[in-house]
């Protein structure tokens, strides 16, 4: 039996009331040439029970329960060690597919091999109903790309709103160290081998509720300014060592500026408010963070404008003693 076109890949995890709605919206897909593999994450409610009659309808369903908890990121990596489609599309488990989602990501991804990931339109449902736009429309050069997402954040989308091509896994499974922002980085590194594509269209939903993984993090303070520091020196050292195999800083210097001022004012700006907790900061002064902050900090354009305000003063003393004599 020849492997599927799609593996659309499910990370479950005690969303049983929410597990319904997005199977059924893969299941009413007009594409029909896919795989769903749902990894349950030890689950303590009822979704085995609910995947199990999913199971008898559709045998392009398999189920797959981990044997302890591994955490969400763990949790994704998973899922793709069982993956055996052509093209990837995660879901997340309280998350939903429009019905033309697969059918479209398949035919730019089959007509355009050059084009490494694709993305689209999203909206939020459940206590909000915003809809998320990209800023650039249909192809987007990968150097062009990167260096949007890293200077406005995830505009590329969730990972219910990616697809990929499976081969392009030799690259690396998700980051588990760079929580929250795995899924960002994951599509910066696809970004090597192929450019971006995004249709301006929503077809894919992004559930907001209380119980969402998100809004845990933001809601413990250490771990949000941990976050802060850590996408902070994420973002610079994408620019000065070249993580995602470009020359950044060459190709866009003052766009590659902009993000590494950005980045710094955002760590300084964290400390002057003086609100954290000893353990982010232990962190941001161990030696080897010092040694990277001013790594990043002693940019050309730092030392020409450290320069110019040194000389400022200069003549300014030079001058009042003139003036004095």
């Amino acid at each position: 039996m020849s492997n599927p076109k799609v593996s659309v890949l499910i990370p479950a995890y005690n969303y049983a009331q929410y597990l319904p709605e997005a199977i059924d919206s893969v299941l009413a897909q007009t594409f029909e040439d896919f795989e769903i593999l749902i990894v349950d994450n030890c689950s303590t409610d009822n979704t085995e029970e609910i995947i199990m009659e999913y199971l008898k309808k559709d045998r392009r369903i398999q189920y797959f329960k981990n044997e302890e908890n591994i955490g969400p990121y763990r949790n994704y990596n998973q899922c793709l060690l069982y993956a055996s489609g052509e093209y990837i599309k995660f879901l997340n488990a309280d998350d939903k597919f429009a019905p033309t989602l697969l059918e479209k990501f398949v035919s730019i991804l089959d007509n355009n091999h050059d084009i490494a990931i694709i993305t689209s339109y999203r909206q939020y449902f459940g206590s909000k109903t915003d809809i998320l736009k990209t800023p650039y429309k249909g192809q987007v050069e990968s150097k062009t790309a990167i260096l949007s997402s890293l200077k406005y954040g995830n505009w590329i989308g969730e990972p219910t709103t990616v697809m990929f091509r499976r081969k392009h896994l030799n690259l690396g499974l998700f980051d588990i160290s760079l929580l929250p922002f795995a899924d960002q980085d994951m599509w910066l590194r696809h970004l090597r081998v192929g450019s971006l594509y995004t249709i301006d269209e929503v077809l894919s939903y992004f559930r907001i509720h209380d119980e969402m993984g998100t809004f845990q993090i933001s809601n413990n303070k250490d771990k949000r300014y941990f976050n802060i520091l850590q996408y902070a020196e994420y973002r610079r050292n994408a620019i000065l060592n070249h993580r995602f195999g470009y020359n950044l800083y060459t190709h866009a210097p003052k766009e590659a500026r902009k993000i590494l001022n950005d980045a710094t004012k955002r760590i300084v700006k964290l400390i002057e408010t003086k609100t954290t907790s000893i353990e982010p900061l232990a962190y941001l002064y161990r030696f080897i963070i010092v040694q990277k902050f001013f790594q990043v900090a002693i940019t050309p354009d730092f030392i020409y404008r450290t320069y110019a305000k040194l000389n400022a003063v200069r003549k300014t003393i030079k001058a009042f003693f003139k003036v004095s004599k």
